[in-house]
């Protein structure tokens, strides 16, 4: 055992040894605190991860059936582009399910997009057509009600009528003659299904050829 000969001397050593005490303690505890919270963060971002799968996986839309149920075309050259055969509106019937696994979702919280070229500019943002799923029924229906569902969920059969027309009216004519996605002939559009806030979707292609025609099947 060291003696200390000078009483100033011992004082100093102990004040010392308690401030290194204090400092590891406080050090201890600020590591715990850090561990702690890195913990719960781990934990979160795990949780969070799995139910991103869940969604990825299991929150899709699985279509049986497309096919056009009116079609116009602009027969009197409203555009003045010297084709009286262009389609300018359509409806589509899409029939689909819930893939396997998916969690109810409410209908007006399904949002459906149709994306094709921009014919003015094709290197700029593809022209659309979009809304939700709120007018969905079941396949009793004919998908145009806004009352019939409200929540779907998965084993039941629906249906889900959409409306494909032009968005401007390029000569004030009160005629929308440009964008939008109508059907046109020899084309491939895509219609996506996005479920939520999940950042689940689906996309389906939209073939049509040379002959657009009520009845016809695209999917």
């Amino acid at each position: 055992m060291r003696r200390c000969n000078v009483r100033n001397n011992c004082g100093s050593a102990g004040i010392s040894s308690m401030i290194v005490f204090i400092a590891l303690i406080l050090v201890s505890a600020t590591l715990a605190v850090i561990l702690i919270r890195f913990g719960q963060e781990l934990f979160d971002d795990s949780g969070q991860d799995g139910q991103d799968t869940e969604n990825t996986i299991y929150g899709k839309i699985v279509i049986s059936n497309a096919v056009i149920t009116a079609i116009e075309f602009d027969e009197n050259d409203n555009d003045a582009d010297g084709d009286n055969e262009e389609p300018v509106q359509s409806t589509l019937q899409i029939t689909f399910e819930l893939s396997p696994g998916a969690p109810e979702i409410d209908d007006h919280e399904v949002k459906w997009a149709v994306l094709c070229e921009n014919e003015i500019q094709p290197e700029g943002l593809r022209w659309s057509n979009e809304g939700n799923l709120e007018s969905v029924t079941t396949a009793t229906g004919d998908g145009g009600d806004v009352d019939a569902v409200r929540v779907m969920e998965f084993g039941i059969t629906y249906m889900i009528t959409i409306p494909l027309h032009h968005t401007t009216d390029t000569n004030n004519d009160g005629i929308l003659d440009e964008g939008g996605c109508p059907p046109n002939f020899l084309e491939t559009h895509t219609l996506i299904f996005v479920m939520g806030n999940s950042g689940s979707y689906t996309s389906w292609e939209l073939r049509y050829d040379e002959s657009l025609a009520t009845g016809e099947v695209l999917i």
